[in-house]
């Protein structure tokens, strides 16, 4: 590709993979810490010593085409969208070409070298020397102001420091922005598309998580620069990372192995309770980037389901109106699916809910009248 140059796909200090689209070189040297987007992608390229006739050329080259494929495609899947909130603005203050690609969002993946907040990937050039994950894992290094500034709050800006930020790896249709607290730890600060109306509402969810037996991240009101954020701590760690729910699909699909039989193997009483939950509070966002697992990043076994998060959406009016909305699990409704899930798991209030807990009195009698049919008490 052009103006692409060779690097090393690392995990961690550790080499995983060689790949230099210029020259066709995919050489794989710890096969067990292959990203799962890639695993079973990579096709096996012919020695060129070993090429005899025009056959082995065209499959050689059909070979590289889909290794280029599989990467370039995974590259891409770790940058912000063009059609995020601010995501111009980040684009422009970097002097990115505005251009949704697959090969655009790769060089802007090249440029911030693919690091990100939800695993320990990152990119290594020949230049680079004796540089380590130590020194450019975000978890550990100072953040880039700037880019944060201009990715919160879309400012006109232009660009200083380094551009090792997650800012250019965070996924999402909301403007938001990573900020270190002063106990070190990385907070992701989001604003609402429409005033302070989704950010509210994800704190309000989350304050109703807490009284119920379901594992979630905790979102916290916050201000920055006089505007309401809502702000949760990142939930990765050094050894556990982060497989979306649409990653996890695809690998599974691609190596022959049935998605949800594996997903209910893996963690079947995780998925029951956000199958309940987004039930009761009428969630209509339940896309592949918003669930998922943890992994093992030493033994890349995958683990359970993270924690339940971004829930900026829920309480949505239609949604409200109508029980039987299409769900995307199943071929379900979304009470179909909470109907089935409660025969499944345990699942109940460990605090009682009331109308103190809503923010509005229609959120509140749409929950409680969920909640009822499916033999969930409410207070009221």
């Amino acid at each position: 590709m052009e103006g692409i140059k060779a690097f090393t796909i690392m995990m961690k200090d550790i080499e995983v993979m060689k790949v230099d689209f210029s020259t066709l070189r995919y050489e794989v040297l710890q096969e067990s810490y292959i990203p799962y987007p890639i695993r079973g992608k990579l096709r096996k390229i012919t020695d060129p010593r070993d090429i005899r006739t025009s056959y082995d050329i065209t499959q050689s080259m059909i070979a590289a085409r889909k290794n280029e494929e599989a990467i370039v495609s995974w590259l891409a899947n770790r940058v912000l969208l063009l059609s995020r909130a601010n995501a111009k603005w980040i684009y422009n203050m970097c002097h990115f070409e505005q251009v949704g690609t697959d090969e655009q969002r790769m060089k802007i993946a090249m440029a911030c070298r693919g690091v990100s907040v939800l695993d320990p990937y990152w990119l290594k050039f020949e230049e680079d020397g004796g540089l380590c994950w130590s020194q450019v894992d975000v978890k550990q290094n100072p953040l880039n102001e700037i880019v944060a500034q201009v990715a919160l709050h879309g400012k006109s800006l232009t660009l200083q420091g380094s551009l090792l930020t997650p800012e250019l790896t965070t996924n999402g249709a909301y403007a938001k922005a990573w900020r270190r607290h002063d106990d070190s730890r990385l907070w992701l600060y989001k604003l609402g598309a429409n005033g302070n109306t989704e950010s509210r509402i994800e704190v309000m969810c989350s304050n109703l998580l807490d009284k119920m037996n379901v594992e979630h991240v905790r979102y916290e009101a916050g201000e920055d620069e006089g505007k309401y954020v809502c702000m949760c701590p990142c939930m990765t760690e050094e050894s556990k990372a982060i497989l979306t729910g649409m990653e996890f699909i695809s690998y599974c699909n691609v190596n022959g192995m049935d998605p949800d039989a594996e997903m209910f193997r893996i963690d079947g009483e995780s998925i029951y309770r956000m199958w309940i939950v987004d039930f009761l509070i009428s969630n209509r966002d339940r896309h592949g980037q918003n669930w998922g697992f943890f992994y093992d990043t030493e033994s890349m076994e995958i683990l359970g389901c993270h924690p339940l998060f971004d829930h900026n959406n829920a309480f949505d009016i239609d949604f409200m109106r109508d029980m039987d909305a299409p769900y995307q699990f199943g071929e379900m409704t979304i009470r179909q699916a909470a109907r089935k899930a409660m025969e499944q798991v345990d699942f109940h209030f460990t605090v009682p809910v009331g109308r103190e807990d809503f923010i509005t009195e229609r959120q509140y009698k749409s929950f409680r009248k969920r909640a009822e049919y499916l033999g969930l008490w409410v207070e009221g």
